[in-house]
């Protein structure tokens, strides 16, 4: 049965939460362990970068909308490409949502993030390891607001109007400055020490480069 819980949305019961579980895992399991020349490696530097990410997200759930996953996205997309920078983001998701909670909302906020880590492989924001943080820092920008708005969705029902959940969004604004500002200085704190560890500990994983993917590192 599902139950509401304000301006969250619906909660999940038991079932519903065991299959969006399922569903989310199995996608990631699909993204992250496609077979390679150096399948363990590469799941053991991702895995832990990704509790890391979630551990982040958890200890900072006091803070209201400090989201330090939203650039880590970024990074994770730029560096390694969209295969293993969505994998990250719905792992992590799930994860860290495991200790929030998990609802309806988790199937938006992975989705989001995994867009966001699709929209990182395309841009061009890290190349050879190197951060381009301006445009780190406009990307993060944008792609925070565009993920609470995103997010926001989830609290949507049959029976809101248009112009309530425009007020909806008007109300959350202040938030979405926050996340913007804490995307802005994971951007300059984080990013670079992330490319870096990610260029040096990826390094011997070999991947052929997809079309769109230029910015994949590789060996």
């Amino acid at each position: 049965m599902v139950m509401t819980d304000g301006v969250h949305g619906p909660v999940l019961g038991p079932v519903e939460m065991l299959v969006i579980n399922v569903v989310l895992i199995t996608i990631s399991f699909f993204l992250l362990c496609r077979p390679t020349h150096s399948a363990k490696r590469e799941i053991l530097v991702l895995t832990s970068i990704t509790a890391a990410a979630a551990a982040s997200r958890i200890l900072l759930e006091p803070f209201p909308n400090v989201q330090p996953l939203t650039v880590m996205c970024l990074v994770m997309g730029a560096s390694l490409g969209a295969r293993r920078g969505m994998a990250f983001a719905v792992i992590a998701t799930m994860l860290s949502n495991a200790v929030l909670s998990h609802g309806w909302w988790t199937l938006f906020q992975a989705t989001g993030w995994a867009a966001v880590a699709f929209a990182g492989s395309k841009l061009n924001l890290v190349l050879q390891n190197e951060v381009a943080m301006k445009r780190l820092i406009i990307t993060a920008i944008f792609a925070s607001v565009l993920f609470d708005w995103w997010v926001s969705l989830s609290i949507y029902t049959a029976g809101m109007t248009i112009g309530e959940f425009g007020i909806y969004l008007l109300n959350g604004l202040p938030f979405d400055a926050l996340h913007a500002i804490a995307s802005i200085a994971s951007a300059v704190w984080i990013a670079p020490w992330l490319a870096n560890l990610l260029h040096e500990e990826t390094a011997d994983l070999s991947e052929p480069i997809a079309s769109g993917e230029s910015d994949v590192i590789t060996a």
